[in-house]
């Protein structure tokens, strides 16, 4: 009987660690169009701060909480145009679901948004990195070494 215990937590394990590694090697989509030209899309990526946990849960009315990994999606691609991030920020106090608006975003830019404590509250702002061919995000892998994901243009 112990054996079929450890059996199914060592299971478990490996399928939660199997899906924390697949998660989040695309952009998920901030929208419908399935065939929509990369080239003419935007990309919305949390920073890597290793203070705090970031997750884009929803562009306008589409949500893009990935399963695989709890919701911490760590970027989606966009079209131009007005786009209203949904978010999720924690660090190991606090957790604080905001959004921010991004006014006029421009095909081929990376939006980097970067998370700040300020007065015990998580806020989120963005930064247009500009026009760029691609962009390389880290996904932690635990206890391995973090991989890089590109994502192209």
């Amino acid at each position: 009987m112990h054996f079929l215990r450890n059996a199914a937590v060592a299971m478990a394990v490996v399928l939660v660690a199997g899906c924390a590694h697949f998660a989040g090697r695309h952009p998920l989509l901030g929208y419908s169009d399935k065939d929509h030209p990369h080239a003419d899309t935007a990309i919305v990526v949390c920073a890597e701060q290793p203070d705090y946990v970031c997750g884009i849960t929803g562009v306008n009315d589409k949500s893009t909480w990935e399963k695989l990994n709890g919701g911490k999606t760590p970027w989606v691609r966009v079209l131009p145009g007005k786009q209203v991030i949904r978010l999720t920020l924690s660090n190991l106090h606090i957790i604080n679901r905001p959004w921010i608006k991004i006014d006029n975003a421009q095909a081929g830019h990376v939006y980097r948004i970067d998370v700040a404590l300020a007065n015990s509250v998580l806020t989120a702002t963005y930064k247009d990195l500009g026009k760029l061919d691609s962009y390389t995000i880290h996904m932690p892998r635990f206890p391995l070494s973090p991989k890089p994901i590109t994502a192209h243009f």
